[in-house]
């Protein structure tokens, strides 16, 4: 992913100082660590989180995006001012600094909504007295995360084509937790994620193997089994292939997963975003297995699935022995 970085602005949300700062001067992009600041921040945007859509043509968030070539300074403290009347509104959202930014991506030009949220940190602080010089130790409200984590909510926006990614967090509005970035500001209903795609499978396969009798443990490996193949063969998620491995010869269970799925919202075939699918492979390429009697396993599908080197045994008394075969050295790391 190639990113050029054209301008970008920084401005101040400190609920409790009232009201926000809007800078009127762009950053210095010829400072390497913003640069790379920013650059990180924008890369890792893309997760198994991120929801992607199409902006709402007519929503003043849309045109304050366009706006943003032309008047890039007045703009973009105008899209961080509805933001934040939105996002203000929250009894429990935290204090946070805003990034604007304008870059290519592959020589397309693309707008990024970066939000950075406050932490608490110590510092030292060196003062002066008629004693002498004094270091003290203090507490700094207003930290930022360093450029290795992602940006706590995030928006990128193809100026071209007005597609969008997003990465939203759930706040307290009138007592009640719920998203507003999506529904309030941008007003547009985003694509589930792939993260809450998966979610949706794992959810409806548990329904219709509970229906059928599948050992859960089973039919949870082999969910993920089924979403590792297809996005390591295909590069997407699809629901088709996904039946055919859970369900097998159960004609029957395949047609109801595939309903259900489908009714819950499951995006079918979405291609992954950029940097996804390795990351996606990584995490679903492994069985977390937790027993009842406090064992956790990590297991590699490749060695879950072969019976030479661990076995399911289901026992008369209903419970399961887990037996883990020809080991040749066993490594105690603390």
């Amino acid at each position: 992913m190639d990113i050029y970085l054209k301008q970008a602005i920084l401005h101040l949300l400190d609920r409790e100082s009232g009201a926000p700062v809007f800078s009127q001067v762009p950053l210095d992009l010829t400072t390497a660590y913003i640069r790379e600041y920013l650059t990180k921040k924008i890369q890792k945007l893309s997760t198994p989180q991120t929801k992607t859509g199409i902006l709402a043509e007519a929503a003043p968030f849309t045109e304050m995006i366009k706006r943003l070539p032309q008047d890039f300074v007045t703009a973009s403290a105008d899209l961080t001012q509805l933001w934040y009347e939105n996002y203000n509104q929250s009894e429990d959202a935290p204090g946070c600094d805003v990034f604007v930014v304008l870059y290519e991506l592959d020589t397309a030009l693309h707008v990024a909504f970066l939000k950075v949220n406050y932490n608490e940190g110590y510092t030292h602080y060196v003062d002066s007295e008629d004693a002498g010089l004094k270091n003290q130790l203090i507490i700094n409200r207003a930290i930022l995360a360093n450029k290795t984590q992602k940006a706590d909510e995030g928006l990128t926006v193809d100026l071209t084509t007005m597609a969008y990614e997003l990465v939203e967090k759930k706040y307290t509005f009138s007592g009640e937790k719920r998203l507003y970035f999506s529904t309030e500001v941008i007003e547009s209903q985003p694509q589930l994620s792939l993260e809450d795609n998966v979610k949706v499978i794992k959810r409806v396969a548990e329904k219709i193997g509970k229906k059928f009798d599948a050992p859960k443990h089973d039919l949870i490996a082999d969910v993920k089994e089924a979403v590792y193949d297809s996005i390591e063969e295909n590069g997407e998620l699809a629901v088709e292939e996904v039946a055919e491995k859970v369900f097998k010869d159960n004609i029957t269970a395949k047609l109801a997963f595939k309903e259900e799925v489908a009714e819950k919202g499951f995006v079918d075939r979405a291609p992954l975003l950029r940097e996804v699918k390795e990351l996606t492979e990584k995490k679903y390429g492994k069985q977390k297995l937790k027993l009842s009697n406090g064992i956790e396993l990590i297991v590699p599908l490749d060695v879950y699935r072969d019976p030479n080197l661990i076995e399911f045994v289901n026992n008369p008394d209903g419970t399961i022995s887990v037996t883990i075969k020809n080991v040749e050295d066993v490594v105690n790391r603390l």
